[in-house]
C-alpha cells in the first residue's frame, strides 16, 4: 500500500504542478492540506494541531486533532497514522528545507518507519528525490547529468558497487564521517547502487536544479 504524507515546507508550496502519482491513501500533516488543494488531491486524512492551517479542518475529511503543546511533532502522528492503516510505502513532499530541526527530525522518524516497520521511505520534492536505501541494490532512474549523493547515515557503509555513475565504487567502503559520496552524476538514464551493509542515504537531484557549489 503506497500512502503519501503532504508537509507544509515553505519550498514545497512554490512548487506549482506538484505530484502527479497514484497512492492508496494521502494523509496531510496540518499546512499540508492546502498543498493538497492547489494540486487537486483527494485527501483521506488530516493530522495535527491546525497552528500552520490558518483555520478549522473541513469537516468532510477524516481529521485527528491534537493540541499545540504535545510531544510528538504532527509529522510524527501522521506517519502513525500511516503505519495503523498498513501502509507498506510512504512517499513524503514537503518535510525538507524550512526550519533544520524539523527537516532533521523528518528523516529521522522515516529511517524509524523503515527499519523498525520495513516500509520504503523516500522524501520527494520539486528538485528532486530522498531515499532511504531500503534493498541491497537500489535502481536510481534519472536522466544523464542529475547529481546523486550517497551519505552513509551515523555508520559505515561497507561493499558499495555503482554502475551508471561517473565515479564509480567497486566493493567500497564509504565512511560517515567524509565526504566522499557527494556530487556524483547519473551518465544514463539508469544506475545502480549495491551495498552489502550500512544505513545509506540517497539524494538525487535534478539536473536543472544544479547549482555550482563546494
Amino acid at each position: 500500500m503506497r500512502v503519501l504524507l503532504l508537509g507544509a515546507s515553505p519550498e514545497t508550496k512554490s512548487w506549482q504542478e506538484g505530484i502527479k502519482e497514484s497512492f492508496d491513501y494521502t494523509i496531510c500533516v496540518d499546512g499540508g492540506l492546502e498543498l493538497a488543494k492547489k494540486w487537486g488531491l483527494k485527501v483521506d486524512y488530516v493530522v495535527g494541531d491546525g497552528d500552520s492551517y490558518g483555520g478549522a479542518f473541513p469537516k468532510d475529511i477524516s481529521q485527528e486533532n491534537y493540541p499545540c503543546e504535545k510531544d510528538e511533532t504532527d509529522s510524527q502522528l501522521a506517519i502513525e497514522k500511516a503505519l495503523e492503516i498498513g501502509a507498506k510505502e510512504i512517499v513524503f513532499c514537503g518535510f525538507l528545507g524550512g526550519r533544520l530541526d524539523h527537516t532533521l527530525a523528518n528523516l529521522a522518524l522515516a529511517f524509524s518507519a523503515f527499519s523498525l516497520n520495513d516500509v520504503s521511505c523516500y522524501f520527494q520534492e520539486e528538485w528532486g528525490f530522498c531515499y532511504l536505501a531500503d534493498k541491497k541494490t537500489k535502481v536510481i532512474g534519472g536522466s544523464s547529468g542529475d547529481m546523486v549523493s550517497l551519505i552513509p547515515l551515523f555508520e559505515d557503509v561497507r561493499g558499495i558497487t555503482t554502475e551508471g555513475l561517473k565515479y564509480p565504487l567497486l566493493n567500497e567502503t564509504l565512511y560517515w564521517q567524509q565526504s566522499r559520496g557527494i556530487s556524483n552524476e547519473l551518465l544514463v538514464d539508469k544506475a545502480t547502487i549495491t551495498k552489502k551493509e550500512g544505513r545509506l542515504l540517497i539524494v538525487h537531484t535534478f539536473r536543472s536544479f544544479i547549482k555550482e557549489t563546494s
